[in-house]
């Protein structure tokens, strides 16, 4: 199970046969925001003293991080996609005619 889990992982983060440098970003500054988010909850459930001015500067470059990479990422898959149905489109208008 855990082969297939990793397979599942190795298939989001390839692109044409080579891992995407975009995705492989995106995945890490998830990855560090829930661990961020993890300790705030950690801190606030025992109660400590943190400064969250610090904190809140992390998360906010974090959010901005995913947001470039998954624009990145994204905006190329959406780019093919509105170019594979304009071309159908196109293709329907010329078996019309």
């Amino acid at each position: 199970m855990a082969k297939v889990n990793f397979k599942m992982f190795k298939d989001i983060l390839t692109q044409r046969g080579k891992y995407s440098q975009g995705r492989v970003y995106l995945l890490w500054s998830v990855v560090a925001y829930y661990i961020t988010l993890g300790i705030l909850t950690y801190a606030g459930i025992k109660h400590s003293e943190i400064e969250m001015k610090n904190f809140t500067m992390i998360i906010d470059a974090l959010e901005y991080a995913m947001g470039l990479f998954g624009g990145y990422v994204f905006g190329g898959k959406f780019i093919d996609a509105y170019k594979a149905i304009k071309g159908n489109k196109e293709e329907t208008k010329e078996e019309n005619n």
